[in-house]
């Protein structure tokens, strides 16, 4: 029977597997070749299996046409790859040497080709090529070519790319027609960013707060407008479930949280954005969301999500109603000194304006003490009050080294001290401390004298 018999398998070693074109041609298929067996061959990174087949004709093999003789001259391109970020108006330029390592005279001639795979597509005009052509002499002679592009003042903020090829020489694509465009060998690839810093810049980007249910919470994000005209802005809360560790019963739904908010952030101005929260009766567990500002602001995307996103995340807690007890014993009677310090950093809550407790939501102590005689009295002795302080909030909406409002005091790390001092006998003593509106605690007990 005349014909060929082609057949793709799976080859499969050790951690790795590829397809295999199996093409086996029957014996009176081709003249002159002895009559023999087709065969499926699995091949292994461990043993070869040979298996006999049926074979079915498919045709007599013609002439196989001769395939083009590829004839390229390679030049070196240096570099070969360069990334810009320009803003509208701005413009740049590097320097390219093109050397021929060939044994003859190899005329250059630099010309600009479209990336079709690019957000953007440059206009040839942006781009200015020095010298505009050149000769290289043979065995690496070289040309330095000045790549200058300028960018005009109403371009579209995006990606751009494109490529420089240096000669017109170009390499098939192994696979049949139809082809792409054409694979050019001597080439500059050439990406460009163009971008603005965002006008609209955000304080702060986060809310992070521990609430009680049953209470109510108003946070502030401040927003400010650098630019001359005014900037539309229409906030409202997405859905973050599209991420997987927010795939959680939340403490409380999104209708417990209402937003009020300007249309507008005014050219060269402030305006606040108000979060309010009601927390249900009985709601335990975390929340966690995102406000989604909608800031009319394009060149915003470089630095964020779309319109600018305020994370959220809530803590429902419960305020403990019984005391830390800690236990300890002295051997002389001598003054016991109590320090119990509360520290946290400002971030935790740093938006809150107001709150259903009043605005009570500093932090404090209750402090019991019993000893071998029965409770003993503490004095107080002092109460401190410490922390840190930068200007300016730096927000992830803001150019890097530029702050996001600019003469704004931000408090970060706080800590609250309460100090108090008994009169001590030797015995067994206990401790007792409810704390108030405190993430952690550290107590110190000190017996004696003060060296």
């Amino acid at each position: 029977m005349e014909g060929i018999f082609t057949k793709t398998i799976a080859v499969r070693g050790r951690g790795f597997m590829f397809a295999l074109l199996l093409t086996l041609v029957s014996a009176s298929a081709v003249p002159g070749v002895a009559t023999a067996a087709a065969e499926e061959v699995f091949i292994g990174v461990d043993s070869v299996i040979s298996m006999p087949v049926s074979t079915r004709e498919v045709g007599v093999i013609e002439d196989l046409p001769d395939m083009p003789e590829i004839n390229l001259t390679m030049l070196r391109i240096d570099p070969g790859w360069y990334n810009m970020e320009l803003m509208p108006g701005e413009s740049d330029e590097i320097t390219v040497t093109v050397t021929n390592p060939n044994n003859e005279t190899v005329l250059v001639d630099p010309m600009i080709i479209e990336d079709p795979y690019s957000e953007y597509i440059f206009d040839t005009d942006w781009i200015t090529i020095t010298p505009a052509s050149a000769e290289l002499e043979p065995d690496d002679g070289e040309e330095e070519f000045t790549i200058a592009v300028a960018i005009p003042d109403d371009a579209d903020l995006g990606y751009y790319g494109a490529m420089i090829a240096f000669t017109d020489d170009t390499k098939p694509y192994p696979f049949p027609e139809p082809q792409p465009d054409p694979s050019y060998v001597n080439t500059l690839n050439l990406d460009i960013e163009v971008w603005k810093p965002p006008v609209v810049q955000i304080l702060s980007d986060y809310i992070n707060d521990r609430v009680e249910s049953g209470k109510w919470y108003d946070y502030a994000i401040t927003l400010k407008n650098t630019g001359d005209y005014d900037i539309d802005i229409d906030p409202e809360i997405v859905d973050v479930r599209r991420y997987g560790w927010y795939d959680m019963v939340p403490a409380f739904g999104d209708d417990a949280i209402t937003i009020d908010a300007p249309s507008s952030v005014p050219a060269n101005g402030t305006a606040t954005v108000t979060i309010h929260l009601e927390v249900p009766d009985g709601a335990k567990g975390r929340y966690y969301g995102e406000i989604n500002l909608g800031i009319d602001d394009p060149s915003m995307g470089r630095w964020g999500d779309g319109g600018g996103e305020v994370g959220m995340h809530f803590e429902v807690w419960t305020q403990p109603t019984e005391p830390f007890i800690k236990s300890f014993v002295t051997e002389t009677d001598s003054p016991i000194t109590i320090l119990v310090e509360s520290s946290q950093h400002k971030w935790f809550g740093a938006c809150r304006i107001d709150g259903g407790d009043e605005g009570d939501c500093e932090p404090y102590f209750d402090l019991t003490l019993e000893g071998p005689e029965g409770t003993a009295a503490l004095a107080p002795t002092m109460i401190t009050y410490s922390g840190t302080v930068s200007l300016s909030g730096i927000s992830k909406y803001a150019p890097p080294g530029e702050m996001a409002i600019d003469e704004v005091y931000q408090e970060g790390y706080t800590s609250y001290t309460e100090e108090y001092v008994a009169n001590g006998t030797s015995g067994n003593w206990k401790l007792g401390i409810l704390s108030h509106y405190v993430e952690e605690f550290e107590y110190t007990i000190g017996i004696g004298e003060a060296g």
